[in-house]
Order: C-alpha cells, then structure tokens, then sequence
C-alpha cells in the first residue's frame, strides 16, 4: 500500500473501532484487508459471509475515510478469494515482497531473552488485546498489523510480550533475522558508529532485519543527538517498505511522545497501537500462582491473595515480593508461607513503595468516588437505587477490593453492612462493564490515580 492508502485504512479500523463493540469488531472487521484502492474505488478483502455487514455498518465509515485522507468520496469493491488478493496487491509492493537480504550479511545476535514466551505471560483483560495483537504478528509478521505499538506503565509485561513474539517466530523460523534492543542502545551503538566513522555497519545490521522489536522507544524522543532520530526514520522506512514487521513499546502513547519527529510519530500510528493497563485483583493472584512455581515453599491460598492485595501497581512489585519473602523463609528454614511471614517480608518494600494500598481507607475510597460522581458517602452506603448512585456505590465496591486488602464481608460491612455477595456483584458487574467501555475504564483509572 501507499503512505496515504496505509494512512486510510487505519483511518477506517480507527472508526470502526469506536462505533462497534469489541466482539463485533474482532470478528467482522480485523480479518479484512485494504488491497489498494484504484480510480477511487478501494479494493478490499473480506471473507464473502461478511460483505452484508460491511454493505450494512461500515459504508459511511468508508466515505468519512474518503474525505478525510483524499478529500474525493471512495467507493468500494469486494473481493473473497485470498489468492486473488496476494495477485491483485502483488504489483503495488512487487519489489518489497520479493526482497531478500544480501548473502553475505553477518549472523544477527538476536538478544532475545528465552525465558519470556506467550505460554508464561499472565493474561487478564488490562492486556488481552495487546496479547492478541502481539500473537498475530508473531503468526504472521509484516502483514498483520505494522508497526505494532504497546504502550503502558512500567512493570505490566511489555517487554516480556516484545521478547514472546520474537522466540515465537524463531520456533518457526529458526534462520529469522530478529534483533530485540532497547532504544537507548540503539541510541548508544549510533554514537559509537559515528565515533568509529562505520554507519554502514549499523545500516546493513539493522535495514536487513526480519523483525525489529525496539523497546522503550520513549528516550528516542529525549535525545537531541544529530541524526539519531534521522537513521530511526530510515530504517523504519526500509523494514516497512519491505514488509518488515517493526513492533514498538512506550510509556505513553505516539501522540504523547514529546520532542519526537512528526513524521515518526506518524509512522508509528500507522499499524494498530495497544495499552497495557495494571493488572486487576485477579489476574494478580493469577500472576502469583504461576510464580511461586519458581520457588520450592508451599503458599496457601490466603497469603496468595493478601499479597495480591498489596500492590497493584505492576508485575515487578509482586515479582520482587516473592524474591522479599524467599530470603526471610530461607533464613528462618521454613517451608510454608503463611500470612504474617509474607507480612514480615515485604514490610519494607511496601513503606518504600509509592504505590502500596493497604493504608488506603475504605472511606477515602468512597469519598473520592462520591466527588467524582456527584454523590455523598452517606448515599453511597445507604440504600437508595438512582442511576448515578449505584454506579458509584458499585464503582466504590470494586475499587475497595481492588485496592485494599479487606475481605469481602469486612467490605460489605463499610457499605452499610451490605453482604459479601452483594460486595462480589458489584466487582465482577464492574469489572464486565470496563472490559466493554474504555469510558468507564479511564473515569476509574483517574478516581484511582486522585485516591493514591
């Protein structure tokens, strides 16, 4: 596809997305394919049993398209046969799709950590699209979605998913030319080329690569080194010209990189971007539990879950939690870890830690959420059933047990002395209710934020 092809279709996948529930979308929209568009009439890919629903819904998201990127109104034909499509996109990218690295290119290091694959990544709904995403590119690289962006805090598998889709192709494909780094060593081995007066090394390393997994592209944008940004928008040309998959991970998202060249950060929203959000309650007792196979103790349910109580902030505050309460059970020659030992453990970890929660008070919790909402507490723990009112008092609920440690009933009991069951319907309604509406997603994200 063209630049402007390229930027069209993901202008499509964009309205689509927010006008369609996730379901819907994944299931008539992801599996279709932009071939070119001709005469002002797009060629588009579809399995034939979905060409009713496209006729039907995406129409006018088509022509909004249109007008946006070509300022002309584009219409559209469908084709079903998949051959037909690879023969109808082949003249737009012959020369990309036949091309081959030189025979002489030196082996690539690849720097992929072997201990991070698909099969011990944690999944919860804070990460499940962006577990999908990545496990598309890994089946099928440069032509899923390209560049994948993931963005999300520190500590929330980011780079165990970059390093997972790269041992996940070389499974397949062994002789892969997949190179994982960081951008502040490809940054660093910039410098040293220029220094040694070698770029071609570092052009032919990096523009002959099968894969590019950059991590951290955030500190592209801090640097201001010469040229630096310049090579980056080079070789991410290359690779993508030549149907290279280039995925991405960042603190924040492409509009919000700072300082960065508009024409990468154009680049980088050209495939599909994905958030990463902190694990919930259960998907961190999830994340423990697989864990603590690591470890030769015996952990009861109850300390697995007081310790999921205690950070939620990312999987490295739990990781280094075990590592906390290892060192305590060898020195006192346990082999069960029960509740006031994994307490002893990471006392310090949690007065150190920014993001602990169990000094958060119920009653903080609902304050903040009654000001969010417009509500008082004391219509929060009473019995009253207008709209607002239980959306807030259920919100409260979920956040309770997301960010405290008190058990269901000791929750109830701060809400008028409702019922645990009635504590535990609250959480899974709410939790249902985010996977669903980004909306509600980031309204509770920001309550969260002003309560720490």
């Amino acid at each position: 596809m063209t630049e402007n092809e390229q930027i069209f279709w993901n202008r499509i996948l964009e309205l689509a997305k927010s006008q369609l529930k996730q379901a819907t979308y994944e299931f008539f929209v992801l599996d279709a394919k932009l071939i070119k568009i001709e005469n002002q009439v797009a060629i588009i890919y579809l399995d034939r049993m979905k060409e009713l629903f496209w006729e039907k819904n995406l129409k006018p998201v088509i022509l909004t398209a249109g007008f946006e990127i070509f300022n002309a109104e584009i219409s559209v034909e469908y084709i079903y046969d998949e051959q037909a499509a690879i023969q109808e996109e082949q003249p737009v990218s012959e020369q990309s799709r036949n091309y081959t690295a030189p025979a002489t290119l030196a082996p690539i290091q690849s720097d992929l950590n072997p201990k991070y694959t698909f099969d011990n990544f944690i999944q919860g709904d804070e990460n499940r699209w962006a577990v999908a995403a990545s496990i598309a590119v890994a089946n099928t690289p440069g032509t899923t979605y390209n560049p994948l962006f993931i963005w999300g805090g520190p500590g929330l598998g980011k780079t165990h998913l970059l390093n997972a889709i790269g041992n996940s192709v070389l499974q397949d494909k062994p002789n892969a030319r997949i190179k994982y780094i960081t951008a502040e060593n490809f940054i660093n081995e910039f410098v040293v080329h220029i220094r040694l007066d070698t770029m071609d090394e570092l052009k032919e390393k990096f523009r002959n690569l099968d894969i590019l997994l950059i991590d951290d592209i955030q500190s592209l944008a801090k640097k201001t080194l010469s040229g630096t940004q310049e090579e980056f928008f080079n070789t991410f040309n290359t690779l993508h010209n030549h149907n290279k998959q280039i995925v991405l991970t960042s603190d924040r998202t492409p509009d919000h990189l700072n300082d960065l060249e508009q024409r990468l950060v154009t680049r980088f929203k050209w495939g599909l971007t994905v958030n990463i959000t902190p694990p919930d309650f259960e998907t961190r007792v999830a994340i423990l539990t697989n864990k603590i196979q690591e470890y030769n103790f015996i952990f009861p349910q109850d300390t697995i879950e007081y310790l999921a109580g205690q950070f939620d902030s990312n999987v490295r505050d739990l990781e280094g939690a075990l590592k906390d309460i290892s060192l305590v059970a060898n020195f006192k020659q346990i082999d069960t870890i029960t509740v006031d030992i994994a307490a002893e453990a990471i006392r310090a970890r949690k007065q150190d830690s920014p993001n602990r929660i169990t000094v958060i008070p119920i009653e903080e919790i609902q304050s903040q959420v009654g000001k969010f909402y417009g509500v008082t507490v004391k219509e929060i723990k009473a019995t009253k059933r207008t709209q607002d009112i239980v959306l807030a008092r259920q919100v409260a609920m979920f956040l309770a047990r997301e960010m405290t440690d008190n058990s269901l009933p000791k929750i109830g009991k701060e809400f008028g002395g409702r019922d645990h069951s009635t504590v535990l319907h609250a959480y899974n309604k709410i939790k249902n209710m985010i996977s669903q509406d980004d909306g509600l997603r980031i309204e509770i994200e920001t309550i969260k934020n002003k309560i720490k």
